[in-house]
């Protein structure tokens, strides 16, 4: 990974004016993308859908209606408000590494705030090369394996509902209007959520600021592997991710540029400089990669749809397709690593290498 050493004085202050002359004059698009680019509004689209994953975990489908119910919860959410939300909350995940964020503030001490701010802004890869940069990767890629497995456990109670749906009249019959169904899902996704999505009780659990959690000690806060279940789960907190907290994982390359992101954002928070740069964290949270997994998902769950013929067949999309296509994109990022991971070799410190 490239050094920050090779950024020159000049070349920095130079880099810096041109970024600070084009941002008297955003074009109105990019002013829009920032206005929206808020964390914690960003937070709150993933934490609507993992609210809807609760809902869906507890609700059986006795009926038609409760099937109607079920479809809308899966289909209410923009893929691209859920791309900002997941990375947006993995970037607040990240923030809760001490030393990751010691790594950062260390690095600005050395190299200078603006120069480090700069770096993860134009090439977010620099941000997990810093020390302590595993730490804040080790977190993400839990969180994100926890996240899909709990979303997955959901997808398999309802792809089983669908076979047991077979043997129940109301099921079994031919699902009227399915054009109209489609087209209902489509363009509730096109919406994205209501605002009345996350439940009062969990938006306060939302607003989190740098190292003032432990996620990798205690899993039931922000970022946690049992977080979406404490927040909802009262007394009874239930854990749905099959992996074992001791297991290790290692970055999936195709997908690493997603945990890249989150890590670089962090860092910007690290260093309080979020509210300065609203407009590189709106491109850093808007990954392409998890985008273009999460519309995949939604152009198959309504092509699986369009293709049901029985009322138990949109149960089984939905949970294929509604489900555990999406924890699929979620869980992409990590695979499992039965070795101790080590130190990425040319990790940055807050000196010279």
């Amino acid at each position: 990974m490239r050094s920050i050493a090779v950024w020159t004085t000049t070349a920095v202050v130079a880099l810096l004016g041109a970024g600070a002359a084009n941002a008297q004059t955003p074009p109105a698009t990019e002013a829009a993308a920032t206005s929206s680019g808020d964390l914690q509004t960003a937070v709150t689209a993933y934490a609507a859908y993992q609210s809807d994953v609760t809902e869906l975990r507890s609700s059986t489908m006795r009926d038609a209606a409760g099937l109607e119910t079920a479809l809308d919860r899966v289909g209410r959410h923009n893929r691209d408000a859920l791309t900002r939300g997941w990375v947006a909350y993995g970037a607040n995940t990240a923030a809760q590494s001490p030393a990751f964020v010691q790594g950062v503030r260390d690095a600005a001490a050395y190299y200078g705030r603006d120069a480090v701010i700069w770096a993860v802004s134009v090439d977010p890869s620099y941000a997990r090369g810093l020390r302590g940069g595993q730490e804040a990767t080790n977190m993400l890629l839990a969180s994100a394996n926890a996240d899909s497995a709990r979303i997955i456990s959901v997808a398999d109670r309802y792809q089983e509902m669908a076979y047991s749906l077979q043997s129940q009249r109301w099921a079994n019959a031919v699902a009227p209007q399915q054009a109209a169904r489609v087209q209902r899902i489509r363009t509730l996704g096109r919406d994205g959520a209501p605002s009345n999505a996350v439940p009062t009780e969990v938006a306060p659990r939302l607003a989190v600021t740098p190292l003032s959690l432990s996620p990798s000690s205690d899993p039931s806060v922000y970022g946690g592997r049992r977080f979406w279940d404490a927040v909802r789960g009262g007394q009874q907190v239930v854990e749905v991710s099959s992996t074992p907290a001791a297991a290790s994982w290692r970055v999936n390359a195709s997908r690493g540029e997603a945990l890249d992101r989150m890590a670089a954002v962090a860092a910007l928070q690290a260093l309080d400089a979020v509210d300065a740069n609203q407009s590189a964290v709106t491109r850093l949270i808007a990954d392409p990669r998890s985008r273009d997994c999460f519309e995949m998902a939604q152009l198959q769950l309504y092509q699986c749809m369009s293709a049901a013929r029985f009322r138990y067949e949109n149960a089984f999309c939905l949970g294929q397709h509604g489900l555990r296509d999406i924890g699929t994109c979620i869980g992409a990022v990590a695979q499992p690593d039965t070795t101790a991971m080590t130190p990425a070799p040319g990790s940055h410190g807050g000196g010279r290498d």
